[in-house]
């Protein structure tokens, strides 16, 4: 398989799992951020949390991190957070956000827990 069926795959995949777990309308970006549309995953349901994020998935035996969160960032459309989420054969998947959006996530669920 090369490494744009890979890379597609995995697209599709988290987009899969996304929809899943909070029951919405995301799917694979058309032409992988080619288009008008940058990332490589779109929400289409904008009253959902998702449509918050910039998603930027990759699929690489050696990523080069530093790199992907630069795309990440580059292609998030101004107030969405980026994200990497990133595997490699025959591993878990995971997810790369900032430091700080991380703890504003954390604060933000501790928040709620409390109300």
């Amino acid at each position: 398989m090369n490494a744009k069926q890979k890379g597609n795959r995995f697209e599709r995949q988290v987009a899969k799992q996304i929809n899943k777990k909070f029951e919405t309308n995301v799917r694979r970006t058309p032409l992988s951020g080619g288009m008008d549309f940058k990332g490589d995953i779109i929400c289409i349901d904008d009253n959902s949390i998702i449509s918050e994020f910039s998603w930027e998935c990759k699929n690489q035996e050696k990523l080069n991190i530093w790199k992907a969160i630069k795309q990440a960032k580059n292609d998030a459309p101004q107030r969405a957070m980026p994200v990497v989420v990133f595997t490699r054969n025959f591993e878990t998947e995971y997810a790369c956000i900032e430091f700080e959006d991380f703890l504003n996530i954390i604060k933000e669920l501790e928040d709620l827990r409390n109300a």
